[in-house]
């Protein structure tokens, strides 16, 4: 097996010159039982001695770029990759496309070209199995049989450039009416491998329709390949795998304990911890950084809140008691304020982080109410029937505020009824009050009716055998009952102007 990734010396020196390094990040000061998330950032072109296949979610580049016009079973190249890329420990800037669907970065021969059909799985160091290859898939692509059907270009910026390469709607031999879609990507810096598989049919009539999706060293000693894929007989469409290049490993730096591989990791330390992330770039040179999590003493947080008790005051307050604190404490209120206490509060919802300066960090949720707004009404009045009475009413209906409601009428004693009866005519403020002390009040009028009179008129002298009107008057309105007494020499009795004899 050929030792990947070594280079002479003064490239090594380069390498440095130029910068190359990892950054590992943040550096954290957290409470116990807190998942943190570290990032590491690499200057540099990460190294791939080894890969991890990954099954990701299907997301096809758009297709576009320079056209590759190529007959049956032959490749093209060179082509600019556009940038460094490092496949199995060597970088390469150029590659080619060979038409039964795979790229190599090493200059194909006769031999591969005419190989439309892999004899077996991969690793194969046979002469005619492409070398410093990616699978994507190969098989007997047919090229001569369609036109702009290959297609290769640059995107995005650098760091970040993409190289992606195309076979669009590429019928298979013999099974021409069988067309396959997929797409090779590079990605800069990462040296990420994208295979975007929009459609994969299969020739079974062919050369049993094997076909392989992986990656092969320039030696032919070492190769990944996705599941199921290897010299096998398959079809699939909408997918998308990931060839990653298992570069960046996290240890704990106090006992080297591996702990995981990736740009990212999500760690939760029990006490304060340093990691080491470590990386191996391309020209064989490790680089290393160290970030600390560290588990601060933790403080107690105690709080109160008072609710606003009566309906449109602002009056609503939060308080806390922070205890078992060493540095100085930092609060951020979501209305803005940086006190520890709130006052004057309307009514909604507050939040609050509590920092100790280089300490824990604690997250609180309040709501401030208020009861609803107290109303007062009637349910039922009635005024005075008669004049001078006392039969009148009033009842009340309250609602809103804090049960339970006291009651008064024009200030007086208070009471827990809220109906008033045996009342006289008059102008009353009736006033409802809730268990806070919130108040509210109506005016209501009773009234009554005039006072009733009744005068008979003047005296009458009614001549022997004669009569005489008697022009009584009343202030009654309607009449319900007269009666004269005594009744003798009187026309009516029930009437108010009888005539008298």
């Amino acid at each position: 097996m050929k030792f990947l990734g070594t280079l002479p010396a003064f490239i090594l020196l380069a390498s440095f010159a130029c910068g190359q390094s990892i950054i590992a990040y943040p550096d954290t000061v957290v409470c116990s039982d807190e998942p943190v998330t570290l990032f590491a950032e690499v200057d540099g072109i990460w190294g791939t001695e080894s890969y991890i296949y990954e099954v990701v979610p299907f997301a096809p580049e758009l297709i576009g770029g320079d056209d590759v016009d190529m007959v049956d079973d032959t490749h093209e190249g060179p082509f600019d990759i556009g940038f460094e890329f490092c496949f199995f420990g060597v970088v390469y800037d150029e590659f080619y496309i060979g038409s039964n669907g795979w790229v190599s970065f090493e200059e194909p021969n006769y031999d591969w070209d005419v190989n439309w059909t892999p004899d077996g799985p991969i690793p194969d160091d046979a002469y005619n199995v492409p070398r410093a290859a990616i699978f994507g898939p190969w098989e007997d692509w047919d090229t001569g049989a369609c036109s702009d059907c290959i297609h290769y270009e640059v995107t995005g910026t650098a760091p970040n450039r993409k190289m992606i390469v195309t076979w669009d709607d590429v019928p298979l031999f013999l099974c021409w009416s069988d067309e396959g879609s997929f797409q090779i990507v590079l990605h800069e810096t990462t040296n990420i491998i994208d295979n975007h598989l929009i459609e994969i049919p299969s020739c079974p009539a062919w050369g049993g329709g094997y076909s392989v999706e992986g990656i092969q060293d320039e030696d032919g000693d070492i190769a990944y390949a996705a599941p199921d894929r290897n010299h096998d007989v398959w079809e699939t469409d909408d997918e998308s795998n990931r060839w990653v290049p298992n570069a960046i490993n996290w240890y704990e730096t106090a006992t080297g304990t591996f702990i995981a591989s990736g740009d990212s990791i999500i760690v939760n330390p029990a006490v304060t911890t340093t990691y080491t992330v470590e990386v191996t770039l391309c020209d064989g040179t490790t680089v290393s950084d160290e970030v600390t999590v560290t588990i601060a003493s933790p403080y107690e947080v105690a709080y109160s809140q008072q609710n606003i008790k009566c309906y449109g005051d602002d009056n609503g307050s939060i308080n806390l008691t922070i205890t078992g604190n060493i540095n100085p404490m930092i609060f951020t209120w979501s209305n803005g304020s940086a006190e520890e206490d709130l006052s004057d509060l309307t009514p909604g919802d507050y939040t609050v982080n509590i920092e100790e300066t280089d300490g824990c960090k604690v997250y609180l949720e309040f709501t401030i109410t208020e009861p609803g707004e107290l109303t007062l009404d009637t349910i039922g009045t009635m005024d005075i029937t008669c004049f001078g009475g006392y039969d009148g009413y009033i009842f009340l209906n309250a609602d809103g505020g804090i049960q339970p409601y006291s009651f008064t009428i024009n200030e007086d004693l208070w009471q827990d009824d809220s109906n008033f009866t045996e009342l006289i005519a008059g102008n009353y403020i009736l006033t409802v009050s809730d268990n806070y002390g919130c108040d509210t009040f109506i005016a209501i009028i009773l009234t009554q009716p005039v006072e009733v009179t009744v005068e008979a008129g003047k005296n009458l002298v009614i001549p022997y055998g004669g009569f005489a009107n008697i022009n009584a008057i009343t202030t009654a309105s309607p009449i319900d009952e007269i009666i004269w007494s005594p009744p003798e020499g009187l026309s009516c009795i029930d009437c108010l102007n009888p005539e008298a004899s």
